[in-house]
């Protein structure tokens, strides 16, 4: 912008200088604002470390040199006038609009130095010459600038739907956050009332995770969360939702499905994260404890499925963890391995079996 703003002024005061008696300094003055100036004022704001106030003092050496220009241009109104509404035009554009007093000095400071070294006879009518010179100031850097705003709301037009979509995922498990997957269940319930669209709710929890985090450390804690949503995601139909409800819960919106099918889902799910292994700890285990909950008219609330689904979860882990249990008053769910707690010694953090029962005031 800078480049294409100062290069074509140029023209216009070089087409002034035409018509006034030769003088060498002048014309080098004319020159270096406006072909290498651009340049150093990029180098500048490249090689600080805040680029907007950097940005804000090259625009007050941009007022400066243009204050000169017209004063260099013996007042002529037409193209001072074209020159100075560009440039506040330009301010606008770079976002400095609130420091309009400052641009202000600087433009006066920059005639008033100009006017006492060349003392310009005021010459208010453009010539011929002249205002041709305007026509590329006006014509393209007016197609320039339109060019880069459309651009630059492209390019933020991207980052704001990339930031969107960064704001629903969680960062650490790679699943919906909390937020935005409780919106999801607010439609999929909602859903249910009016067209009675079949949905089921999954509410996973990982058992003894917060021995995984007092024996190995956080950061296995942190690994092992990775991995787990990234299985969860792996084991999901192309329509179900999976979000993290907090710390090692996680939820799972099974779309169009009953009971029976978010069952499946879930044994999917349950048997993946059995498969878990790290390198650096072979004898770490995983194991889930799952609750299903299918949408039903008598939730009024997503609060009120969860529920649901949290007391079939609680009951999966007082019958011995590492099973998937039906919410529903009368579940038509098929016998299958995963509702058989596994034995000790595939669940047990420790190297060794523990072949006692688990107690019962474990932390679940």
């Amino acid at each position: 912008m800078r480049a294409s703003y100062m290069g074509l002024c140029g023209l216009v005061v070089a087409a002034s200088l035409a018509y006034q008696p030769a003088n060498i300094v002048w014309w080098a003055f004319t020159a270096v604002s406006a072909l290498v100036w651009p340049h150093i004022a990029y180098l500048h704001s490249c090689r600080q470390a805040d680029p907007f106030q950097s940005e804000y003092l090259n625009c007050l050496i941009d007022a400066l040199i243009v204050g000169c220009w017209v004063a260099l241009m013996q007042w002529s109104l037409l193209p001072s006038i074209c020159i100075l509404a560009i440039s506040m035009s330009d301010r606008s554009y770079l976002g400095l609009k609130q420091r309009w007093l400052p641009f202000v000095g600087a433009l006066l400071a920059g005639m008033g130095l100009m006017a006492a070294l060349v003392q310009p006879e005021a010459q208010w009518l453009a010539p011929l010459g002249v205002q041709i010179s305007l026509l590329p100031l006006v014509i393209l850097h007016t197609a320039y600038t339109s060019r880069s705003t459309r651009r630059m709301l492209k390019t933020l037009a991207k980052q704001n739907l990339q930031l969107k979509l960064l704001g629903r995922i969680d960062p650490l498990t790679t699943v919906y956050s909390r937020d935005y997957w409780w919106k999801m269940a607010r439609t999929a319930l909602r859903q249910h009332h009016i067209r009675q669209e079949q949905t089921s709710l999954l509410v996973i929890d990982i058992d003894h995770f917060k021995r995984i985090n007092d024996e190995y450390g956080h950061i296995v804690g942190d690994e092992v969360l990775k991995l787990i949503g990234l299985n969860i995601r792996q084991c999901l139909r192309s329509h179900d939702i999976a979000g993290r409800y907090g710390g090692d819960e996680f939820t799972v919106l099974c779309k169009n499905a009953k009971a029976e099918d978010a069952y499946f889902v879930a044994l999917r799910i349950r048997d993946k994260l059995a498969q878990i292994r790290l390198r650096e700890y072979p004898k770490l285990r995983i194991s889930a404890s799952i609750g299903v909950a299918a949408a039903d008219d008598s939730f009024e609330s997503v609060a009120t499925w969860i529920k649901a689904a949290d007391t079939a979860l609680y009951s999966a882990k007082d019958a011995g963890r590492d099973q998937i249990i039906d919410a529903g008053p009368s579940s038509h769910i098929p016998n299958s391995p995963a509702t058989i707690p596994m034995p000790a010694s595939k669940t047990s953090l420790n190297p060794v079996a523990q072949e006692q029962p688990v107690k019962d005031d474990l932390t679940y």
